[in-house]
């Protein structure tokens, strides 16, 4: 039975010793695309409880602990890198293939972070200022060699109106993959190796670069 899309196929990685053997053998690459999936610091109970005091205690709390309670009810991924932590770093090396780093601790998180910022490649983002803040954040430097596929798409796509120049991801890649890739529920998975969000996070990778060919096609036909 054939798919009417493309499969990815991924490796996964977990241990600081094999992150770092495959990271050796990236070096060598010229280009490949790089995605984060990243969580609050704080968990969902501590968020649940902070949403509770904010919701019906806030006349018992201090300014102070109003405040931090407010960060933490509202803390996700996307929120300031000193209170997110990365789970997990995708290289994207085709349209079919991608590699998974699983940030299993400080140790794992430098290593990537300093292979990042030093590879000699070109690394495709697609919306790079998610991306990026948290490697400034962590490093105080940005790759030496970028594109950000949601901006060149965005100047493609050109239009006043936002709705008629929508540059997410999904929207733009959705049709070429498994339709379960725009499903995402949830990015507060507990289990870092779930192969429902490995699958998730390899299609992010791949469907980046090859938006960035597609885009590259494009571009060159005019």
């Amino acid at each position: 039975m054939f798919n009417d899309y493309i499969e990815v196929k991924y490796t996964y990685y977990t241990t600081y010793y094999t992150i770092a053997r495959q990271l050796h053998k990236l070096a060598s690459r010229s280009i490949m695309s790089l995605d984060f999936e990243a969580q609050s610091i704080y968990t969902l109970d501590e968020r649940a409880e902070a949403k509770e005091l904010v919701k019906k205690h806030q006349d018992e709390l201090s300014s102070d602990d109003l405040r931090l309670s407010k960060v933490v009810a509202r803390a996700s991924g996307l929120s300031h890198p000193s209170i997110t932590k990365i789970t997990h770093c995708i290289f994207g090396l085709s349209e079919d293939e991608s590699i998974i780093f699983v940030m299993a601790d400080p140790k794992v998180e430098k290593l990537l972070m300093d292979f990042i910022v030093n590879f000699e490649g070109k690394l495709i983002l697609h919306n790079a200022t998610f991306d990026l803040k948290l490697v400034h954040h962590r490093t105080g430097r940005f790759p030496r060699d970028f594109d950000d596929t949601q901006l060149l798409s965005r100047c493609l796509i050109n239009h006043t109106q936002d709705w008629q120049c929508k540059t997410g991801l999904k929207h733009i890649m959705g049709e070429f993959y498994d339709s379960k890739w725009t499903l995402i529920e949830s990015y507060d998975i507990q289990d870092f190796k779930d192969k429902d969000f490995l699958r998730y996070c390899s299609i992010d990778g791949a469907a980046t670069i090859k938006l960035w060919y597609d885009l590259q096609e494009h571009i060159n036909e005019k």
